[in-house]
């Protein structure tokens, strides 16, 4: 059985740390995205066991039109499982008759590690309750804070607060939170959030977000000042999940 990272995305942590694993992939120029998907398929052949991966499309933000590729053995990855599932992606087997898949490639900055984050993380259920109204989510919409030298700790005391109103309220919005670990810029939060359509961002999610904010700002006088220097930008973007993409962990 396919075990896709929408399916188990919420998992609880009955483990220590564990890691959710990345590669941002591009086409390179003159490529047709036909021709890319269909390369990818037939290379996918090589990707199984703890190769087994996930792919996303990013639809909008910085990155859109790329894709993401995500170990799918287990998520999130246990710390002693990312040394063998880190070598089963670099070493799998590329023995795959017609793979023209990899010339066609523009690998954006390698494999990510991002930590999770259970401490900032809030309304994340077992794999039994990880559906909406019993069907996998279609997107996963994630919002990246680069965090300015030496904002760390009021990074940290701003979401930490966010997190502990939120959880007061009876809103069941998942979120999960990570810090990146290794790759690229690694002074980065991130927050990510699964959803069926795209119109579930706007209106709902942004009240319930409001409100939050509203009651840290009676709260807090220097609220804008400890966000100004804790981060230093903010984007975000969306993936949408592209299971005929994806291979199976069997």
């Amino acid at each position: 059985m396919k075990k896709i990272l929408l399916s188990i995305l919420f998992t609880s942590l009955a483990f220590g740390q564990a890691y959710h694993m990345q590669s941002v992939l591009g086409l390179k120029d003159g490529v047709r995205i036909a021709d890319f998907e269909k390369a990818m398929m037939q290379h996918n052949k090589a990707h199984k066991g703890l190769a087994a991966v996930n792919t996303f499309s990013i639809v909008n933000g910085p990155n859109a039109g790329k894709y993401v590729r995500v170990p799918a053995a287990q998520w999130p990855t246990p710390l002693d499982m990312v040394d063998s599932v880190y070598d089963a992606h670099a070493d799998h087997d590329i023995e795959v008759p017609y793979d023209k898949w990899g010339s066609m490639v523009e690998l954006e900055g390698g494999m990510e590690f991002w930590t999770v984050r259970p401490d900032l993380s809030r309304n994340m259920p077992t794999v039994e309750g990880s559906d909406i109204n019993g069907q996998q989510p279609k997107y996963i919409t994630i919002y990246y804070y680069g965090v300015q030298q030496g904002g760390n700790n009021n990074t940290e005391a701003v979401f930490s607060r966010f997190n502990e109103i939120a959880k007061q309220s009876d809103s069941t919005r998942p979120w999960v939170a990570m810090t990146k670990t290794l790759g690229g810029n690694v002074s980065v939060y991130s927050y990510s959030t699964p959803h069926m359509t795209m119109s579930e961002l706007l209106a709902p999610a942004q009240a319930e977000f409001g409100a939050v904010l509203a009651e840290m700002y009676a709260e807090d006088s220097e609220l804008d000042s400890k966000v100004r220097s804790g981060w230093s930008w903010v984007w975000s973007e969306t993936w949408r999940f592209r299971p005929e993409l994806s291979t199976s962990v069997d």
